[in-house]
This record gives C-alpha cells, structure tokens and sequence, in this order.
C-alpha cells in the first residue's frame, strides 16, 4: 500500500524539480574526532579486515569455551562418568580454538597497523 503513493507522488513532481532535489542533496562524511580534514580509509578490504579480524576472534573464543563445556557436560551426562582420553581430547581442542583467536587477533592488529 505504502509504495502505491509514494510512487503517485513521485509521478506527480516534475523531473526537473525531482533532480534539483537529486543533485543539491547534502553528502553525510565522517570526521575524525579532534575535526580537521576527513581521513579516507584506502579501499572496502581495509574496513572489512578490520571489522571481520575482531569478530573472528571472538568467534573462536566463545567456540573454545562452548566446546570444552558442552563437551564435557555431554559426555558427562551420556555415560555417566568421565574417561581420561575424552577430557584431554576436550581441553585439547578448546585450547587450539583459543590459540586461533589469540592468533587471529594478533595478526589482524599487526597488519591493521601496517597498513
């Protein structure tokens, strides 16, 4: 419904007014925060690095604590006791998730601050 008007008000503007509006609309840029000229970032990889990095590594630790949790609890639960080799294949496991978001974490501040 909503789109029926707005396209019978936008059929009822003329194409000269539409495009004066088009073309003198402001353009929004973002400041950094003391002011002064507006950084521009060098390409999309960049901003994707750096929003992706850090959410990988949270990723992988919440993965890391999850695992060694709901793992042991499972197998807890399922057999009713505690076998040595499903404990330390658990930590194992949970510890090589933290090494990665450790890892990940690293490298992505190293190469953010390369680049």
């Amino acid at each position: 419904m909503f789109h029926k008007n707005v396209l019978s008000s936008l059929r009822s503007v003329p194409s000269q007014q539409l495009q004066s509006v088009q073309t003198t609309a402001p353009q929004l840029i973002l400041l950094p925060p003391g002011g002064g000229a507006p950084k521009k970032s060098p390409s999309p990889l960049f901003d994707l690095v750096a929003i992706a990095a850090h959410r990988c590594s949270s990723f992988f630790a919440e993965a890391a604590v999850l695992v060694l949790v709901l793992a042991l609890l499972d197998r807890f639960m399922l057999k009713g006791r505690m076998e040595l080799n499903w404990v330390v294949s658990a930590f194992t496991i949970s510890l090589l998730l933290l090494a990665a978001s450790i890892a990940t974490d690293f490298s992505s501040r190293r190469w953010l601050k390369r680049h």
